[in-house]
């Protein structure tokens, strides 16, 4: 993480001008490295579609080649950075230490389309709360578009929605526009109102239950895992909610993340929870990929807790304590 910040950091500090090139992609520059390395640039699934050894004098070029303007990662060593690109000739000067990035200093020509996104990125520290700013509409190109989603990365469907609109149907070819696509379509079950995606997991008696057995009630949906220590806090909270207002409209979920089915099964005899306890197997995702559950519900972290209501759709997300009361009360008036 700390090498994708630095060299993020030192595109942001550089100084720029616009290189106007042939309408094609070409690389080139001259940096003063500590030993020998490789520049490459990557497309979004990984494919190297530019390369050139940064040798000991520093000097490299690229060939250049006619590309689809998008998101793709610039590699110097084994240090990366998502960037947009376009057909233009794109020079960097400088020095790099691919040990200690933020020792570098670096400066870049011909990425000023990328430079402009830089002025519609979220600000909210609360990834809950980050959007792009309305300003972004009729300031970006339909590449610019896809590429501000994809590298702001927000869980705002509106945001992301609101981005995909600016870009026409027959212009959404681009790797970071059709990711974009697939983005809003699973957002669009994380809006208040939207039916939230069905689940299938394992009970304590090995029964497999799934969200849509539970039509016809409010639904509170708790994803936790039992090393989760505020996950553990947080049951003990929802208990007294639980026993406060349980009745035949209402059932609590507890589903855990747990990668192993031994460590679940002993935090639901430790904790001795009165309502119904599944376990998801596919686990807590050990990198930032999220898993199956999390990518549809839209959270990363735990606990998480969702309310439902009794049609199946989505009444309240990330609410905690109190809130969950709120939502349910809120349900019954």
């Amino acid at each position: 993480m700390k090498k994708k910040y630095y060299i993020l950091t030192l595109l942001l500090l550089c100084s720029i001008s616009t290189v106007w090139g042939e309408g094609r992609l070409k690389i080139s520059g001259k940096l003063r490295v500590i030993k020998p390395t490789q520049l490459e640039i990557k497309d979004l699934k990984g494919k190297t579609v530019l390369s050139s050894a940064i040798g000991k004098d520093g000097l490299f070029e690229t060939e250049s080649i006619e590309i689809v303007p998008d998101v793709y990662t610039l590699c110097i060593g084994k240090t990366e950075q998502n960037i947009y690109l376009e057909n233009n000739t794109v020079d960097i000067k400088g020095f790099f230490d691919e040990l200690h990035p933020e020792k570098s200093s670096l400066t870049f020509t011909g990425i000023d389309a990328y430079l402009a996104l830089q002025n519609y990125m979220p600000t909210e520290k609360d990834p809950d709360e980050r959007t792009i700013p309305v300003s972004a509409k009729g300031n970006l190109t339909p590449g610019q578009a896809a590429a501000l989603a994809y590298i702001a990365n927000i869980s705002d469907y509106r945001s992301n929605k609101m981005l995909l609109d600016l870009i026409p149907t027959d212009k959404r070819t681009s790797q970071s526009a059709q990711w974009l696509v697939t983005r809003v379509e699973v957002l669009s079950h994380q809006v208040i109102g939207a039916e939230c995606p069905d689940f299938t997991f394992v009970d304590t008696t090995g029964k497999q239950v799934s969200l849509k057995d539970f039509r016809g009630k409010i639904v509170v949906l708790d994803f936790c895992a039992s090393w989760c220590g505020p996950c553990r806090k947080e049951m003990r909270s929802m208990l007294t909610i639980y026993n406060d207002l349980k009745a035949d409209d209402l059932e609590f979920i507890s589903v855990s993340l747990d990668d192993k089915e031994t460590n679940w099964r002993k935090m639901v005899e430790e904790e001795k929870l009165p309502w119904v306890m599944l376990w998801d197997n596919e686990g807590f995702p050990k990198d930032s990929k999220p898993n199956k559950i999390q990518d549809a519900y839209g959270f990363f972290s735990i606990p998480f807790l969702v309310v439902v209501d009794k049609k199946g759709k989505l009444a309240a997300r990330n609410v905690r304590g109190e809130q969950v009361r709120e939502a349910i009360l809120k349900l019954r008036n």
